[in-house]
């Protein structure tokens, strides 16, 4: 079904024979068919599919506007999707939540060919992934607003929010298998609780609870009755506990810090590495989209990229226990965000294996960064596709 978009007029069209009924979207807006047989310069065609008479899949990707009014957030990530949608003869319209109105949104529709963005009207989309790349931006009411509406209608919703450190935790925790795996982890509230913590476990991280890509990340160690402080950038060393609690208080109780055990991983060439793991929601529930390997180089504090960490290929520590304990845990964990947080489709995992073959996991990513090795993002950005058009029943 091929269907046009008019963008002076601002109204959709399609190219059946004149008289047939089609509507479009969630909300089955009528489509009146296209006035001329020839197409006019300010119109766009789409190829979607129709089912019993309405047209789509629409599916809508949330992301935020930024102060100039352009749209936030993985640009690349929705290019890439729409690129993949229209070759299965879908369509995808990016847009904020403040646009969102009782029938329909105002976003913007990538055109690959052209590469371009146009600013489109659309009835309400049969589905939604949630990208707004801002936690403040999900704490606003124009977002809170858009998913009470949207969950209200029935439209499917993946993606509900950020996931923050210490919620996780605290999941991982009342899980009788994931909780082994996760290293214990508490709020920091005080100097007497940090202080006891370092005293239990002599070597920690301290992480902001709503961060990712290691930003914000410090590792504190007893040496000798002092306190060995770590960044990405230096070393300090604090006389003790009270030298440094004044020093970082502030910013630990301001940006809401965890404090994580510090575990010992294993290493290749003498430098220590992590596993990064995508997972999406499959046919038969969450499964490994595809593993690649970050290692540390001139710091081993993390190993992420934009700190200088270096890409390897998962090939070269690939095994069947690595691949039998990923498999199980992207289950696990997909099942238990769904009963406890929501649907998300997908996530990423900080996972990492110790000096004696202990399995751990670092950090669950509800809204996954393009992944720097092209088979596994074209892999996902597949396995999203797939999602929709299934979770749209196109």
């Amino acid at each position: 079904m091929i269907l046009r978009y008019n963008t002076e007029s601002k109204e959709w069209s399609h190219e059946a024979k004149a008289g047939e009924k089609f509507s479009f979207g969630f909300n089955r807006i009528s489509v009146p068919s296209a006035a001329s047989g020839t197409l006019p310069e300010s119109s766009q065609q789409f190829l979607l599919k129709n089912k019993q008479e309405n047209i789509g899949p629409l599916v809508g990707i949330m992301t935020s506007m930024s102060k100039n009014m352009s749209l936030s957030g993985n640009g690349s990530l929705f290019q890439a999707l729409q690129s993949e949608m229209l070759k299965r003869n879908g369509l995808i319209v990016v847009f904020p939540p403040e646009t969102i109105v009782k029938d329909g949104l105002t976003g913007f529709v990538f055109l690959p060919d052209a590469r371009k963005w146009i600013p489109v009207r659309t009835p309400l989309p049969h589905l939604v992934f949630n990208r707004v790349p801002f936690r403040k931006a999900e704490q606003k009411p124009a977002f809170k607003d858009a998913v009470n509406y949207l969950t209200a209608l029935g439209i499917p919703f993946f993606n509900p929010a950020f996931i923050n450190k210490n919620k996780l935790y605290s999941l991982f925790a009342r899980h009788p298998q994931l909780r082994k795996l996760m290293p214990e982890s508490i709020p920091v509230k005080s100097m007497i609780q940090l202080a006891a913590f370092l005293d239990k476990h002599e070597g920690i991280y301290l992480k902001p609870a709503s961060s990712s890509k290691g930003i914000g990340i410090f590792r504190l160690r007893q040496k000798n009755g002092q306190i060995e402080f770590d960044s990405h950038s230096h070393r300090h060393l604090h006389p003790g506990i009270k030298e440094f609690w004044k020093v970082k208080s502030r910013q630990l109780l301001r940006y809401e810090y965890i404090a994580q055990k510090e575990v010992m991983p294993t290493s290749i060439d003498g430098k220590r590495f992590d596993f990064r793991v995508h997972a999406h929601d499959g046919p038969d529930g969450y499964e490994v989209t595809g593993i690649g390997i970050r290692q540390s180089q001139k710091q081993d504090l993390t190993t992420h990229l934009p700190n200088g960490g270096i890409m390897l290929p998962y090939i070269k520590v690939k095994n069947d226990r690595h691949d039998q304990f990923f498999d199980w845990a992207v289950k696990e964990i997909g099942q238990l965000l769904t009963e406890e947080l929501g649907y998300f489709g997908e996530f990423s995992l900080d996972a990492g294996i110790t000096e004696k073959g202990h399995y751990v996991i670092y950090e669950v990513n509800s809204k996954p960064m393009s992944f720097d090795e092209p088979q596994i993002e074209e892999k996902r950005i597949s396995a999203l596709v797939d999602l929709f058009f299934r979770k749209t029943g196109f």
